[in-house]
């Protein structure tokens, strides 16, 4: 028996990287997986974000492993969008069992020389969009009375990252969110906590060195300096945690921020 066999887990930003790293593990212990992500560019960030080619891969893994999976388009700042998403969920499976807000983005520049617009995109996709999730999801989870809320935050947003204020306000936003929404949820069966990844080996970080000037193999050594465990981490690291949060052997767990970092919070 897998750990969540017969649940269902919606995951933002599922075409690639954490969101992929975390549908492919919970279809590996049996759940059904509804895949969210814009799948285009847009202005801001500068890098490429994820493509369909992309979630093609990963729908295709999550069926390799003998489990259904169902693809929506859109964006954690459009709540027609997400609603839209989540309604067409539960029409295929029936509920929803686990929401997994993975999707966000990351960007570098002074604080005073960001535009207005990089701030806003930052805010609305890694916090607003967060919080739009939970409000399509929680009303469905309270008439079934159980849910998990499961949402990427980031060493960041326990610890400040100078030169990207925006991206550390709104991971620091995400942790406050999960503390309430916990307290909020409890009498309705429904937990509610966050993950805070260190610098994870997702093309993000490639991005992120063009951003800086960089080549890759320096920006992964800048980026990971403050890990006590060196190097990169992988996103399947972070998806243990997300699976482990949604299992039964976490049924106690809520409010809670859990630091898959290699350490740097404690330097």
């Amino acid at each position: 028996m897998g750990k969540l066999d017969g649940k269902v887990a919606f995951i933002t930003g599922a075409a690639r990287g954490q969101g992929r790293a975390a549908a492919l593990a919970m279809a590996a212990e049996g759940a059904d997986i509804a895949c969210f992500d814009i799948c285009r560019n847009l202005d801001y960030p500068s890098y490429c974000l994820a493509t369909r080619e992309d979630m093609e891969v990963t729908v295709s893994g999550i069926r390799a492993l003998g489990r259904k999976a169902a693809v929506f388009y859109g964006d954690v700042r459009r709540f027609n969008e997400v609603r839209a998403a989540v309604e067409g969920t539960i029409e295929v499976f029936g509920k929803i069992d686990i929401l997994l807000n993975n999707a966000g983005i990351a960007g570098i520049g002074a604080s005073h020389e960001l535009k207005e617009e990089e701030w806003d995109t930052m805010l609305d996709i890694n916090l607003k969009g967060v919080w739009l999730c939970c409000k399509a999801v929680i009303p469905h989870m309270i008439e079934r009375k159980g849910g998990v809320i499961i949402s990427t935050s980031s060493v960041n947003g326990v610890k400040a990252l100078p030169y990207s204020v925006h991206y550390t306000c709104a991971k620091w936003g995400v942790i406050g969110l999960t503390k309430t929404l916990a307290q909020e949820l409890a009498p309705y069966n429904i937990r509610v906590n966050s993950i805070s990844p260190g610098t994870v080996a997702t093309r993000m970080v490639a991005g992120l060195a063009r951003e800086a000037g960089l080549e890759y193999e320096e920006a992964a050594r800048q980026f990971c300096s403050g890990h006590l465990i060196s190097g990169l981490i992988p996103p399947e690291a972070v998806a243990a945690a997300a699976l482990w949060l949604s299992s039964e052997e976490a049924r106690y767990i809520t409010g809670h921020n859990l630091l898959v970092d290699g350490g740097w919070a404690s330097t």
